[in-house]
């Protein structure tokens, strides 16, 4: 693979395309892999239009992340082609002539999913992700796995009754492959999606690829893209190219868009070992800054059940497969669902420069109307989230944390929320020690409810605490920003007691960590029931 030394400026570079490598030349560093393919065959035309919400061109991508081969399904339209380099995509077109007889295409042959050809690809691809994934187990993901489908011109309980049977079969196979790794202790393996226990087309050649490698990339119109491989490296970087951009997920390139007319030059995060991998330690989690959500919440969401319900909200699983926790900090948007829950969590974030490291709050970490603290040549090296053990809070005296978060949107996902409230509560038995209030979406800024907060130290939770507390909000919160749609300050006003009484009703007790439902709709959708069941291996 093409990908140069340190130090030397290189014209092209190849990735893998439907199994077979392409050689890319003086191709523009702000183009697109859609408009690429578009013109590359007459067979991708349709990748020419392009909406991210209504019409995404969805791809598979595989990527080593750390030690594990993952296929990520992404939109072509938000990859810049230099991002490609060490990768390997497959168009929907690319599945299908590779092993026609490959489960999930035998699974499309067909049946009445009543959609065009161009949506049967989008599920084509959104299924075959989730036929790899180690971590799609019970009904309820199926949800977020085919979220990117907005549509209504499509069969949906065909498409899920479809997915729900390739699924099965995956799982089926993991078992058998977990069993039977289990007598050399290496079933841990299979669980976590180390080891191939396909043994397909799609699978060799994902467990071949290398690690990523530096790339210094200059374009036909003489503008250069740097991916580093070390910290060392990006600083460097950083301080010989003062007005270059950066680029981590890319989840954002209509920004880049705009500079097409400018020599401006990128230095993308994604191969920064340091910036792309996260540490656990005993007391918490240390996520570098171009770790993307996905990735996050594969390693924090089971014990850190918050985030992965953020995420259901946050955006598709395309659009969470690339975009990044410290790239989402960086953007300072004002109504952003993950903000108030960070600062319920108590994270800090680590910035870095040439000049030495400092930490912050996340709650200290915005500035206002899009602004955040960050000083020239400084980047988001981490976030740090403390976890939440038993150990951990007992070494503070701490008996329970409760902590959630709620969204008020248009609709579920894709478009921008109303208003988000993030909550968190430290206790001791019943008494509250420590409080965490935080909103989106009522300024230009995240911000916490400090005099509610203050208020709680010290007190019950129960319902008398919570009346008061709401007193207090409807006081001291001030709405000084339009609301997403036009909605209006005395709504975005009510909507910031009214979240924290729907936390109150789902944690109504200091034992309440996993929060009580408050509909019957989980127990007849059977969200948590399982694809296979391990009695019938």
């Amino acid at each position: 693979m093409g990908c140069g030394k340190q130090g030397v400026m290189q014209s092209w570079f190849t990735f893998e395309l439907d199994g077979e490598m392409c050689r890319v030349e003086r191709e523009s560093s702000l183009g697109t892999l859609a408009s690429f393919l578009a013109r590359l065959d007459p067979c991708f035309s349709h990748f020419a239009e392009h909406d991210p919400l209504l019409a995404p061109r969805l791809v598979v991508m595989g990527t080593l992340e750390g030690d594990r081969h993952r296929f990520r399904i992404v939109d072509a339209g938000l990859l810049l082609m230099p991002m490609l380099a060490d990768r390997q995509i497959w168009t929907p077109e690319g599945i299908r002539n590779a092993e026609p007889e490959h489960p999930v295409n035998l699974a499309f042959q067909e049946g009445s999913f009543e959609c065009s050809g161009e949506r049967l690809d989008t599920i084509l691809a959104l299924t075959f992700e989730g036929y790899y994934r180690p971590d799609l187990r019970r009904q309820g993901q199926v949800n977020d796995q085919y979220d990117a489908i907005v549509t209504r011109t499509a069969h949906v309980p065909a498409i899920r009754e479809t997915a729900v049977q390739v699924f099965a079969s995956t799982e089926q196979l993991r078992h058998e492959a977990a069993r039977k790794a289990e007598r050399s202790g290496e079933e841990s393996t299979v669980w976590t999606g180390k080891k191939d226990i396909f043994g397909d087309r799609f699978t060799r050649q994902l467990f071949r690829l290398p690690e990523g490698r530096a790339l210094q990339y200059v374009d036909g119109r003489k503008r250069r893209f740097f991916r580093p491989e070390t910290i060392v490296d990006l600083i460097k970087l950083n301080r010989e190219y003062p007005a270059a951009a950066y680029i981590a997920g890319g989840t954002g390139p209509g920004r880049f868009a705009l500079l097409e007319d400018t020599a401006v030059d990128l230095i993308s995060l994604e191969a920064v070992k340091e910036l792309t991998s996260i540490l656990t330690t005993e007391d918490h989690w240390e996520i570098g800054s171009a770790v993307s959500l996905t990735q996050t919440a594969e390693s924090i969401g089971r014990e850190c059940l918050a985030f992965n319900k953020a995420l259901r909200r946050f955006a598709s699983r395309p659009v969470r497969n690339r975009a990044t926790l410290g790239g989402y900090l960086a953007t300072a948007w004002a109504s952003g669902q993950l903000a108030p829950l960070l600062m319920a969590l108590n994270a800090r974030i680590r910035l870095i420069s040439a000049d030495g490291e400092r930490d912050a709050p996340v709650s200290q970490f915005y500035a206002g109307k899009g602004r955040t603290i960050l000083q020239p040549g400084e980047i988001i090296r981490s976030i740090l989230i403390p976890r939440t053990t038993e150990h951990a809070l007992s070494t503070r005296g701490i008996t329970s944390r409760l902590c959630d978060v709620y969204t008020v949107a248009p609709r579920r996902t894709g478009c921008e929320p109303y208003a988000t409230g993030g909550f968190a509560l430290e206790l001791r038995d019943r008494r509250i020690t420590k409080a965490w209030l935080a909103y989106s979406g009522i300024a230009d800024a995240p911000v916490r409810a400090r005099e509610a907060e203050d208020f709680l130290a010290g007190k019950n939770w129960d319902e008398s605490t919570l009346i008061e507390t709401l007193a207090i909000l409807n006081r001291s919160v001030d709405v000084t920003a339009p609301g997403a749609g036009g909605a209006s300050p005395g709504y975005l006003k009510q909507l910031v007691g009214t979240l924290f009484q729907k936390f109150y009703h789902q944690h109504p007790r200091p034992e309440s960590v996993r929060p009580e439902s408050l509909t019957a709709t989980g127990e007849f959708a059977k969200l948590d029931e399982p694809f296979f069941h391990t009695t019938h291996v």
